[in-house]
């Protein structure tokens, strides 16, 4: 008995370890002055906690934290290139940063060749007539490891 923690108590860890290590690495960089740092991953831990308030209880999972964190690396690379095209080098310097640190939380891009693989596969079971479908059952099997962008075009090139 003693030591042994149920299912939910492990899959609550597991759930948590991307917001968990957002703020132990936010501790961290304020004991280190890093305050540069300190901002960006107080922002990400913001975007979580805001996800958690619009979901059922217990409806936060990594997967969803990942998403968060994706989707807010897609706004920072969209207003980096809105940004270079303004002229405004001071703050493509500052999403710069910021994107390296985002990206630090999340796992590598899975390749074109494996999401290729993955959308064959579905268009095999799925069929090539429901765009939607075949877009959602992509997603699922990369546990939102890839850009939805990207899944998109290779969608369309196949269908």
């Amino acid at each position: 008995m003693f030591g042994e923690t149920n299912v939910a108590e492990k899959q609550k860890i597991l759930e948590d370890m991307i917001r968990d290590n957002l703020k132990q690495d936010s501790f961290n960089a304020l004991k280190n002055r890093d305050n540069k740092r300190v901002d960006v991953l107080r922002f990400l831990i913001s975007l979580i906690d805001k996800k958690e308030l619009q979901l059922p209880p217990g409806g936060m999972t990594e997967a969803e934290e990942m998403i968060v964190l994706r989707k807010e690396l897609k706004n920072k690379e969209e207003s980096k290139e809105m940004f270079l095209k303004g002229g405004r080098q001071d703050l493509v310097d500052q999403l710069d940063y910021e994107i390296i640190v985002v990206k630090e939380y999340l796992p590598a891009e899975i390749s074109e060749d494996k999401i290729k693989e993955i959308v064959t596969e579905v268009i095999i079971e799925k069929g090539k007539e429901n765009f939607g479908l075949i877009m959602k059952e992509v997603m699922a099997k990369t546990g939102g490891g890839v850009d939805g962008g990207v899944v998109s075009r290779i969608v369309k090139e196949n269908i």
